[in-house]
């Protein structure tokens, strides 16, 4: 799931960008990009939240325990 949001975040941009490619003053297709959202971020790393909290889940399930920990980066570790 989060590598098809990130395949469909870079298939927006593309569309976008492409959208304003045929206008000739960078300025303007710059503009035209952004106020259609071209310049928005697109995660470079999947976006995994959801499967850390089913596995913590499932650990929970099985007898474990879990204690988060954030790391410098904000990732859980289990």
């Amino acid at each position: 799931m989060a590598e098809m949001a990130q395949q469909s975040c870079q298939s927006e941009k593309e569309r976008i960008i492409d959208r304003c490619s045929d206008i000739a003053d960078q300025k303007m297709r710059h503009r035209c990009e952004g106020a259609r959202g071209a310049g928005a971020y697109c995660a470079t790393a999947a976006n995994t939240s959801a499967c850390d909290a089913t596995r913590g889940q499932c650990v929970l399930d099985c007898g474990g325990a879990v204690s988060e920990t954030r790391s410098s980066g904000s990732l859980p570790v289990y």
